[in-house]
């Protein structure tokens, strides 16, 4: 890490600033080697100076929670860990999950992202989950966004994405299963990691994703 825009400062607020710079990239780093090797959602991790990790999130496997906390500590530079990861159980009956017009039936986190692997590759995908009560998740995915809406009950006005960063300008592409092409503005739009992040926490309970912000439409 470069600490040279620090040297102006005194000896001893740098030192601090420099701690707190490292131990924010040591929990970055932490996170998303948690995410590219477990089944977990809605995952925050954050580090102190002497390097206490705190991990807090939603998974539906025991042993996935207490393999996460044991791949932590076998890292470098960490001292401790609080393991705060939330087991839920899973949906007592299968949730439709239909993409690109085929449908298939989930209950687990890992089975889920086995089908969501299997459009990794597909440009434009237009994923609906169904199966808590009334509610839907429909949700539009291009290689670099994703657009989501999510219906509380039949007839809702449904609840939307919503991006402060974005703009009403900029417009990115989304092909519907039926072909018919939409336009959506990047105020609408988040990227695809909360795509999936929205998938998964629906999955495990029937709700938005509390990650990203929403509108009432």
């Amino acid at each position: 890490m470069d600490t040279t825009e620090f040297n102006h400062l005194p000896d001893e607020l740098k030192e601090k600033i420099i701690k707190s710079r490292q131990a924010f990239l040591q929990a970055r780093e932490i996170s998303d080697k948690i995410s590219g090797s477990f089944h977990i959602c809605n995952l925050s991790v954050s580090a102190t100076a002497d390097h206490a990790i705190s991990i807090s999130g939603t998974t539906d496997n025991e042993d996935e929670k207490i393999a996460i906390q044991n791949f932590v500590l076998q890292m470098e530079n960490v001292s401790s860990v609080f393991n705060g990861i939330e087991v839920l159980p899973n949906p007592p009956t299968a949730l439709s999950l239909v993409a690109n017009g085929k449908e298939f039936f989930v209950t687990t986190l890992v089975e889920l992202k086995t089908v969501v692997a299997q459009f990794h590759e597909t440009e434009f995908v237009e994923y609906t989950l169904s199966g808590h009560d009334e509610t839907t998740i429909i949700l539009l995915r291009n290689s670099t966004h994703s657009f989501a809406i999510y219906f509380r009950f039949n007839g809702d006005a449904g609840c939307t994405t919503h991006n402060s960063k974005g703009t009403t300008i900029e417009m990115k592409d989304f092909i519907l299963t039926n072909g018919q092409r939409d336009e959506y503005p990047t105020a609408l739009l988040v990227d695809n990691k909360d795509g999936l992040e929205i998938l998964q926490f629906y999955l495990l309970t029937g709700e938005m994703y509390p990650g990203i912000e929403w509108r009432e439409e």
